[in-house]
This record gives C-alpha cells, structure tokens and sequence, in this order.
C-alpha cells in the first residue's frame, strides 16, 4: 500500500516474535491494522464498533508482559498482608500488628507433645508432660480417696428393701472403722464374703447388710422372729415373719453377724456364718440416687450386749 506502511509491519512483526511465538493469525491482524494507520489519518471509534475485537487480539509485546507481571505481583503481595492479618483500616499492616496475629494465630495456639510415645498411641491420648502429670495426680488422688475415705456404691437386689431399693446409690465411708470404732449392731456394711464352701464363688464380691449382732452377742431366729441375747430385735424392719430357723449361736471374736433388711430374700450370716470384721470395707452413710431419696439412712440405736434396743 506503500512504503510507509511496509516499512512498519516488520517492525510490528518483530514484537509479535517476542512476545507470541509468530502466531499467524495475530501477524495477519497486526498487518493490516499497520497498512490501515499508514494510508488513514485518524479518526474516532464509533460505538459499538471494532474497538472490542480489537482488544481480545491485541498482541502481546514485552511492554505489555511487563507490565501484566507487575500487576499480578501487586495483587499476590495484597493478598499474602491480607492473610496476614493487615491493619484494621485496610492499609499494609504494621510490624506490631502482623507479628501479633502470626503469634496468635500460629505458634501460641499450638499444642506441642514433648514426649516420644510409641507409635500405637493414637492422638488424643498424646499428652505432654505438663498434662500428663495433670492426669497421673488426678488419678491417684482418685484412687486413694476411693481406697482410704470413701467410694460409691449401688444396690443390685432386694435382700436390704425397703431401706434400699434395686438401683439406689449410697456412699460408704471408711474412717469410722479404721480409726474410731468397730462395727455396731445396726450400722450397714459393705464388705466380702468370707471364704466358706457356700460364698468360694462370691468371694470376691461386695455385699451390703446390716449388723445384728457383735462378737459375744447369741443369735437365734424362731417363731418368725429373730432375738439377740433372747431379746426381739429388728421388728421394725421386718416386712413378714421370717420363714426359717436358726441358732442359737453366739458370734465368735472378731466376727459380726449381719442380715439383709428383707429377711426371706438374703444371702447372709445365716447361711454362711458370722463375717469377720477384717473382711468390712465401709459404713454406708448416705443415699444420694435417686434424687428423691437424697440424705443419710434411718437411725437405729445398737444392739449389742449392753446397750439400748432399737427404736
């Protein structure tokens, strides 16, 4: 079209090399818009004209790659203060500030294990040391308040009904038998069985009854009726007239005699014989499940050689 115009296509061709490989497509445009300004003097763009075609298939020169790059840097480096916390006006976030939310964030909420476990210890059981001693003190607080004060217990059947029902939660003590006193006629023990032909399977077991009778004391149940040193004795407890007999027999020292409250429905002293006191674990004291029966257990006065009946 003229020497103008065909001495600046090799240069428009020259950039396209640069910048896009040579693409064909993009020479043939790039040629003719250069033939198009070399013969034409300027005019403006109609609306909705060739502008926007013209846009999608500019090519790209070094200029412009330049310059493309400098914009994607600028937004990743937005983007990287953005996550790190910036300033509460949106402006670059200060040293204080970004070191405090990374601090924050990061390394204060970090839970650190300093201790090697072996690799079958899942997770959640992986203390470190701090916690592990947190745990291994409350366990053995737990462990010798259970073995030296006291412990929870729960009724599994009847032999103490009505007193206690099946599934009633009481506390037994155990400081009033290793420091004050021996088991009276009328406290209710927890205890094991002694090692007898009738309890070897149960031996290990934990009872609950209540005391009748001391060493010394004469126990015989006759006429429905069971008598301690041939005086009634637990009337009030009783739910019908006891249908056995038994005794007399005097209890031996260092033995208690014990009774389930529901006398017809107890596995107890009169089939297996007098406990001895070192077999006793505690003193039941209080009911604390369900709510509704929450407080300590009726009161009766002891029975044994000497003192009050009950009442």
């Amino acid at each position: 079209t003229g020497p103008e115009s065909s001495t600046r296509i090799p240069s428009t061709t020259m950039m396209l090399t640069v910048a896009s490989a040579t693409t064909p497509t993009v020479m043939k445009t790039a040629t003719r818009a250069s033939s198009r300004t070399a013969s034409a003097p300027p005019r403006s763009r109609a609306p909705g004209g060739s502008s926007g075609r013209v846009g999608r298939s500019r090519p790209l020169t070094v200029l412009s790659l330049s310059r493309h790059r400098a914009r994607v840097t600028r937004v990743a480096a937005a983007a990287t203060e953005v996550s790190d916390g910036g300033s509460n006006d949106g402006g670059p976030s200060s040293p204080e500030g970004g070191d405090d939310g990374n601090d924050n964030d990061g390394r204060d909420d970090e839970y650190v294990v300093d201790i090697d476990y072996p690799e079958f210890v899942p997770e959640f059981l992986r203390f470190n040391k701090e916690d592990a001693a947190t745990v291994l003190i409350t366990f053995a607080v737990s462990l010798g308040f259970r073995h030296f004060i006291a412990e929870p217990r729960y009724i599994p059947s009847l032999s103490m009904y009505p007193v206690f029902d099946v599934g009633d939660r009481l506390i037994a003590e155990k400081l009033t038998y290793r420091f004050e006193r021996e088991p009276l006629a009328g406290d209710v023990v927890i205890f094991n069985p002694p090692k007898t032909p009738k309890t070897r399977n149960v031996s290990n077991e934990v009872f609950i009854k209540r005391v009748v009778a001391s060493a010394g004391d004469t126990v015989q149940v006759k006429n429905g009726e069971l008598y301690v040193n041939g005086t009634s004795r637990g009337k009030e407890l009783k739910l019908e007239p006891m249908q056995y007999s038994y005794g007399p027999f005097t209890v031996p020292e260092g033995n208690i005699f014990v009774m389930g409250d529901n006398r017809n429905n107890s596995f107890d002293s009169h089939v297996w014989g007098p406990l001895p006191i070192n077999r006793v674990i505690g003193r039941a004291t209080v009911k604390y499940w369900p709510p509704s029966k929450i407080g300590g257990l009726p009161s009766y006065a002891a029975a044994s050689i000497g003192a009050p009946p009950l009442k």
